[in-house]
């Protein structure tokens, strides 16, 4: 079983409403925004299957590291050099330094951890410790 570890602070519910409701379209410079890739965790007879979305990423943009029985993804995603002619009315694109944590448990076979990257998708399998396979034993109808 994977476990969510994320030491990221949580934003206010009213932190939308602190800022003037249209000042992303009229103000000359897009806010500052921290970006969060989304992640999917899916759980088969033989791992676990990690899937972050990373649109618009390189590879090298990315690192992926596993320490203490913590396996994070972190990286960063960068905006297009703004050009003198463009003229944002409306940006919700997000850019910044992210990391993500997931607490693995004894379960994973870590030695055998892969991670495949294509089309804007990281996709992290953790195979399950051949203990932890579990035998299933039909039962018989007397």
């Amino acid at each position: 079983m994977l476990t969510k570890f994320n030491l990221a602070p949580v934003p206010s519910f009213f932190s939308a409403f602190e800022r003037p409701l249209f000042s992303d379209l009229f103000d000359g410079e897009a806010p500052v925004v921290t970006y969060s890739p989304r992640v999917d965790v899916v759980e088969n007879k033989e791992n676990f299957v990690v899937r972050a979305e990373l649109p618009g990423m390189k590879k090298d943009d990315v690192k992926l590291s596993l320490e203490n029985n913590v396996l994070t993804l972190s990286g960063e995603k960068r905006a297009e050099a703004k050009r003198d002619e463009d003229n944002f009315h409306l940006r919700e694109s997000r850019y910044g330094k992210f990391e993500r944590s997931f607490r693995l448990t004894d379960n994973i076979d870590r030695s055998n951890i892969v991670a495949d990257y294509k089309d804007g998708v990281l996709t992290i399998s953790l195979p399950k410790t051949k203990e932890s396979l579990r035998k299933q034993i039909d039962i018989k109808m007397s």
